[in-house]
């Protein structure tokens, strides 16, 4: 599962929506800024543009909530279109034990935001760091046994990677601040 090549979040992103079946660069644009628009090259009427495409669901981090949390919702919605097409007789086994252990990561993510206990928001950031361990455990099964293929695997193994990476930046956070 291991792969040399880096990725970028634009690169699974471009991951995503072909796997989902979406036209290219249907998701999320970052807001242009009028000095942007202003340096464009043309008339006016070139450089009047319309607000760009966005899907509120999951907005642009710094608008409404951290990074970390884009990135889990982002890999729960994708392990259940995902298991959608998986073989009935894996249905109740282990597509069920994915689809939870993604919204586990979720949920713990909500419960250690909401917690002011340092000591209990550190305990709920480590329930999420181990069920994204046991979803990448589920989901080498579920390419073991044929119920993902191995493309669909290497999506989700990237984005457990970066939402492992912003968890662990998010609980060296909670550890550095002052008491």
């Amino acid at each position: 599962m291991s792969d040399d090549r880096q990725f970028t979040i634009e690169d699974l992103q471009k991951e995503i929506e072909k796997e989902l079946g979406l036209p290219e660069g249907f998701g999320y644009e970052p807001p242009q800024s009028p000095d942007y628009q202003k340096s464009q090259n043309g008339t006016e009427e070139d450089r009047v543009s319309r607000k760009p495409f966005r899907i509120n669901d999951f907005d642009c981090p710094r608008d409404r909530e951290m990074a970390v949390f884009t990135h889990a919702k982002k890999l729960s919605e994708y392990v259940f279109v995902v298991t959608e097409k998986s073989p009935k007789k894996f249905r109740w086994s282990i597509t069920t034990r994915l689809q939870n252990a993604s919204v586990d990561i979720v949920e713990n993510l909500y419960r250690a935001n909401f917690e002011r206990d340092e000591d209990v928001r550190l305990q709920y950031q480590k329930n999420a760091g181990v069920a994204l361990s046991i979803l990448d455990f589920y989901t080498e099964t579920a390419r073991t046994k044929q119920a993902i293929n191995i493309r669909q695997m290497s999506i989700i193994a990237r984005q457990i990677a970066e939402t492992r990476k912003l968890l662990n930046g998010w609980v060296k956070a909670t550890k550095r601040k002052p008491k």
